[in-house]
This record gives structure tokens, C-alpha cells and sequence, in this order.
């Protein structure tokens, strides 16, 4: 069953969660990672680790509904091998993300990519709505961490999220 309203999940919460066949009500792997498209945030398709070495694929067009404990979807079918889909291998891996720093246009690094969010109301057209900033000992303590939108973001770099120069004053606010 879907959720139409918005409803938000951070990566760390979705990470490791299982992966259920509808059709015959089998675990067959856990979230491993994500690929997604950075023109558009879009979530194209999850990894599964589906055993010690094993890996497939859940393109997000296949996922039923994302629950609190597991992702599902209709037909232990719908799990591909990687290289099955080949415009996978152009797409940027969500894990990657994660410790990138976070730069603004004119040249200052505002912090690093603590955790991503996720919009999963419609679980065939997830995507990254924002991105957490990793914080320190006071952000760890009060759970409060600073967070910037995905439509900030001007360009996704080799280890940097550029963003505008607005959206980090925004940011370095939020610090003082």
C-alpha cells in the first residue's frame, strides 16, 4: 500500500532494511546502496545484497511500498543483475555521496555530507529532497544537524556537492 502524503526517510534508516518478494513472502537480500541520477535526484535503482558475495538490482519503477522494515516489491523476478540495465553503470552511486564535501560556488567548504533524505511517498519516483550536514560533538549530542535542499545543489563533483553561494550562507547561519 502507498503513502501519498510526503514522507521523508533518511538513508541510514533505509540502509540494510530488507528486501521482501510480495509473491512469495521471501527475504531475498537487504539495501545495500542506491544509484540515482543527478540531473534530476532522482532513485533509479537499488542495490541488494543478496548473500555473502551477491548482489542484484531493484530498479525503483519495480518497488511496491517502502515500510519501516522492509522494501517490497511483487516478483523475486523483478531483482536483475547489475549489468542487465547498462544505463546503470552511468549513474552516480548514493554510498558515494556520503563524506563528500560540500563546496560553494565562490570556493568555500561549508562541511561534508553527513546523511542524505529521501522523499518516498511515491516509493517508483523516490529522490533526494536534502542532503545533512555531518556535524560535530554538539550536532551528535542534540540530534540537530544542518540540512540543505538537493535542488541547491549546482553540480555533483568527484568527491564535492557544489552549492550555491546563497544556500551556504544559509548554512554557515545556521552554525553561529
Amino acid at each position: 500500500m502507498q503513502n501519498n502524503a510526503a514522507e521523508t526517510r533518511k538513508w541510514s534508516e533505509i540502509k540494510g532494511l530488507a528486501a521482501v518478494s510480495i509473491d512469495t513472502g521471501t527475504k531475498m537480500g537487504t539495501i545495500n546502496d542506491f544509484y540515482f541520477d543527478e540531473q534530476s535526484n532522482t532513485i533509479r535503482a537499488f542495490l541488494i545484497k543478496t548473500g555473502l558475495f551477491g548482489h542484484r538490482v531493484l530498479l525503483a519503477s519495480s518497488i511496491h511500498s517502502v515500510g519501516a522494515d522492509a522494501i517490497t516489491f511483487a516478483h523475486e523476478n523483478m531483482l536483475i543483475k547489475e549489468g542487465d540495465k547498462k544505463e546503470l553503470s552511468t549513474l552516480v552511486m548514493g554510498h558515494s555521496l556520503l563524506a563528500f564535501r560540500v563546496l560553494s560556488e565562490s570556493g568555500n567548504v561549508v562541511g561534508t555530507v553527513g546523511n542524505i533524505l529521501l522523499d518516498t511517498s511515491t516509493p517508483a519516483t523516490m529522490r533526494i529532497i536534502s542532503f545533512e550536514m555531518a556535524g560535530g560533538l554538539l550536532e551528535n549530542i542534540s540530534k540537530r544537524f544542518s540540512v540543505f535542499a538537493a535542488d541547491q545543489v549546482t553540480r555533483y563533483g568527484q568527491d564535492v556537492i557544489v552549492i550555491s553561494d546563497a544556500a551556504a550562507q544559509d548554512l554557515n547561519k545556521g552554525k553561529s
